[in-house]
């Protein structure tokens, strides 16, 4: 029997502290894979980040006190297209991404995450931009995915990664957050 696998959804929950240690809060981590070339740019991610935030929106509702944290890190123009579509108010927002003053609480939080997965944290009093995770990953993306990527950078006019440095050859990507 051969399996064609269409895409992977990687969710990991964990919480962490708010910056006044009063409140823990449930973070998810999402990644979506389209593995299929043929469902690739079909409007199927979307899709996949809808489900998945009615699922969140749902959990909230059942608790509607509790905070709910969903974060991803990505090099890829499409994936910040796509979740700005479903996730309101993403931190760091594609119109304000490249400022170095970010709130206390934005610090905390980009650190935080960085903790949960064992990311080197950043410093506040660095000039480093909290979201700007720099050799992260080890795995890279293929010439022809890197092509079609850069394919959709120019179509969305999505600059972010040029002006925040960040080389995905290097295993360098973006860190987001939003909540629910």
């Amino acid at each position: 029997m051969h399996l064609n696998l269409v895409s992977s959804f990687i969710q990991l929950e964990k919480e962490i502290t708010f910056l006044d240690h009063d409140q823990q809060i449930p973070v998810t981590y999402h990644n979506f894979i389209i593995v299929n070339k043929k469902f690739k740019n079909t409007g199927l991610t979307i899709t996949l980040f809808e489900y998945f935030y009615r699922g969140m929106q749902e959990r909230k509702q059942r608790q509607p006190q509790l905070s709910l944290l969903s974060y991803y890190v990505t090099a890829t123009p499409s994936i910040i297209y796509q979740t700005d579509k479903v996730f309101l108010n993403m931190v760091p927002s594609i119109n304000n991404y490249n400022r170095m003053i970010f709130t206390d609480q934005e610090w905390h939080i980009a650190n935080e995450l960085r903790k949960l997965r064992n990311w080197p944290t950043g410093v506040k009093s660095s000039n480093v931009n909290p979201f700007v995770l720099k050799g992260i990953m080890k795995s890279h993306y293929t010439t022809h995915e890197q092509m079609r990527i850069d394919k959709i950078g120019k179509k969305t006019n999505y600059k972010i990664f040029q002006d925040l440095g960040i080389d995905e050859s290097n295993g360098d990507q973006l860190l987001r957050f939003a909540f629910v």
